[in-house]
């Protein structure tokens, strides 16, 4: 059980990735929540809308899985992601600078499907290096 958790997890740094944001609707219990800093993200809709207008900003994002543990139905990850502002990033205009960001998720998993995460990354650092500071 713990690896078939660990690769409906992994699926979701496929939608970043590769833009697959129909995958969402495969990978997503129609209960799901996401928790991402201080934000609540309700259903596959509205994750579609979240990492779509992220894939806008930086469409070259490339999630890289640093570490995998599983805890009961639980699978956490530490990641960081990389890529280029080059589009409109949740209100920030285009600016070419490069990013990269660390991060650690934890999801649960129910009934093959991702119920809930929790998502909590470095949003400083990618302010910082959007405005050239970082």
């Amino acid at each position: 059980m713990s690896q078939e958790n660990i690769d409906t997890a992994m699926k979701f740094y496929e939608v970043y990735n590769e833009h697959k944001l129909d995958l969402l609707d495969e990978i997503l219990a129609s209960s799901y929540v996401g928790h991402v800093n201080a934000h609540d993200i309700t259903g596959a809709e509205a994750s579609k809308g979240f990492i779509g207008a992220f894939i806008t900003g930086i469409p070259d994002a490339k999630y890289t899985v640093e570490e995998v543990l599983t805890v009961d139905n639980k699978v956490i990850t530490r990641w960081f992601v990389t890529g280029t502002q080059t589009g409109n990033f949740f209100g920030t205009e285009p600016t070419n600078n490069s990013v990269h960001a660390k991060g650690i998720t934890i999801f649960e998993i129910v009934d093959g499907k991702i119920n809930q995460l929790w998502n909590n990354w470095d949003q400083f650092t990618l302010v910082q290096q959007l405005q050239g500071k970082g």
